[in-house]
């Protein structure tokens, strides 16, 4: 690609950076939520561009729900020991704070306030990743080298480093001048973004003329621009890449701000993906959002997107929070659910120590919402019947005993008969046939979905979406379309609110659900209605 010949962006990029900075508002008017689609990279979006302020009330929700889960790691760390940076112990914290790249966005998006990061509301956001630790001696989900490329990028919004990290990453760059996540495999379409995001965070570096990084950032940007970029993901870690090297490379990032906006949509002021006539992508509007902003933030010679340290003159502290309000779920909820309180302070189980669901398991345990099968086990990686699943699900939103179900393989002197009239006659189960409800049948985890998005619509969450949002959702995961159709709202309701796990690249529908995931599940549902 001869970026000699490039074209001139359009004189309309500003309006698609307004368009979309609108879009993130009108997609999130209650607010950004802590690791959510409209989360913290939306919160830099519109901090870089001018457009919030921390008083603003559009980031209440935000400030508060970072209270919230840095006061559940303290109360995790105090009831169990657990370390955050130590396996096993790292998959007992909340899903939203966990790696390190997790609390190093969040740094960033603290810095672009000019809030001192290493004391929000008397936390520090860095320790967990502040101080370097070799790659082998990590947990696994800080072994990538993005844990090393954002430590530079966060550490230095604070206006500190990590020689480090410097160093690692320098060390992983290949021959061909490219960085990727696994440097023993072959050239992938990821390496792109990888190599993009690697430069971000030596620009300051580059810019300041130190030892080794220019010859670094010269074979990274030979290697990039002969690429083919295949989605404005990969358009917009360019853009942001080029625009923190500095004025020497104002014509290729104009080149990529033109072929950027090849992905907008005027009419809803989102971007498409993977191809031009697409659906509007949350994550790929999100990312064209701030990547316009470092585009307008470097043709008005303002700091890079990212370099927010030298914006202020002293990082401000905000004070700490007062006592959290007392939890009393969502407006539209039923008004039967009524979660169980604790009453096995400490329930835990020996074969869960260190399971990455061992959280979610011990929060239901205490409040006798799941228990074991005996000896102090709890099986975490063992599959669930629909019975079972029907007790937990009942007995986690409380609900009172009821019974319309009439299943000839159902005995009414069953354990579960109970818990299976009770989840019928609140809809959140239904049978396999008019007669039958098959309650030994292994339970899928597509299945577990539904029943979860049922449940859910009775703790007063919206769970409706349009095809479009649908489709939207579960086209990032490669192996969608084996999910039955019957189920394809509720896996994207339950990957939209965070109560699956998007960052896997296959949804498993038809695989046999484990009763670890209905606890995590199950758990996330609770707290995302604000019921625990």
């Amino acid at each position: 690609m001869p970026v000699s010949a490039s074209p001139q962006p359009s004189p309309n990029w500003e309006d698609a950076m307004e368009a979309t900075l609108e879009w993130i508002k009108a997609t999130s008017p209650s607010g950004p939520q802590i690791g959510a689609a409209v989360g913290e990279w939306a919160v830099l979006a519109m901090v870089r561009a001018g457009r919030v302020t921390i008083e603003d009330p559009w980031m209440q929700s935000w400030i508060t729900d970072i209270a919230n889960v840095m006061t559940e790691i303290d109360d995790i760390t105090a009831a169990t020991g657990a370390d955050i940076n130590h396996p096993p112990s790292a998959g007992t914290f909340p899903t939203d704070l966990r790696r390190w790249t997790d609390f190093q966005r969040l740094t960033l998006a603290l810095g672009a306030f000019g809030l001192d990061a290493t004391d929000f509301m008397g936390w520090d956001v860095t320790a967990p990743f502040n101080s370097f630790v070799p790659t082998a001696q990590r947990h696994a989900l800080n072994r990538t080298i993005l844990a090393d490329i954002f430590g530079l990028i966060a550490l230095n919004s604070q206006g500190n480093t990590e020689e480090q990290f410097l160093s690692n990453v320098l060390s992983l760059q290949r021959n061909d001048g490219s960085w990727s996540l696994d440097p023993a495999r072959p050239t992938s379409a990821l390496d792109l973004d990888i190599t993009a995001m690697a430069l971000q965070a030596l620009a300051p570096f580059y810019r300041a003329g130190a030892a080794g990084i220019a010859d670094a950032v010269y074979r990274a940007v030979d290697w990039l621009l002969a690429q083919e970029v295949p989605d404005p993901e990969g358009t917009a870690q360019i853009i942001v890449a080029l625009t923190a090297l500095g004025p020497a490379y104002a014509t290729e990032a104009e080149y990529y701000v033109e072929l950027l906006l090849a992905w907008f949509d005027p009419s809803t002021g989102g971007f498409r993906r993977p191809t031009h006539t697409d659906p509007v992508n949350h994550l790929a509007t999100i990312q064209a959002a701030y990547a316009l902003v470092a585009y307008w933030r470097f043709v008005n010679n303002m700091s890079p997107l990212f370099e927010t340290y030298g914006d202020f003159t002293t990082l401000a502290v905000m004070p700490a929070p007062s006592a959290p309000p007392e939890i009393t779920g969502l407006p539209g909820r039923h008004q039967d659910v009524s979660v169980p309180g604790v009453i096995h302070l400490g329930r835990t189980f020996a074969d869960i120590q260190g399971h990455e669901n061992q959280r979610a398991i011990e929060t239901l345990a205490a409040r006798g919402i799941i228990s074991g099968r005996g000896d102090n086990r709890f099986e975490p990686d063992a599959t669930m019947t629909r019975a079972e699943f029907s007790a937990i699900i009942v007995n986690g939103l409380g609900l009172p005993a009821k019974s319309l179900a009439s299943f000839e393989d159902v005995s009414p002197t069953a354990w579960f008969a109970q818990a299976v009239g009770t989840a019928f006659y609140y809809e959140i189960i239904s049978g396999v046939s008019a007669t039958r409800f098959n309650p030994r049948g292994t339970l899928t985890r597509q299945e577990a979905a539904v029943m979860i998005a049922r449940a859910a619509r009775l703790c007063g969450m919206d769970t409706t979406l349009t095809d479009i949002e649908t489709l939207n959702i579960l086209a990032m995961f490669g192996d969608y379309r084996r999910a039955a159709n019957w189920a394809w709202d509720a896996l994207a309701f339950c990957y939209r609110e965070g109560i699956l796990d998007d960052y896997e690249f296959y949804i498993r529908p038809r695989d046999a659900v484990t009763r670890g995931e209905v606890a995590e599940m199950m758990y996330r549902l609770l707290s995302r209605a604000s019921l625990i």
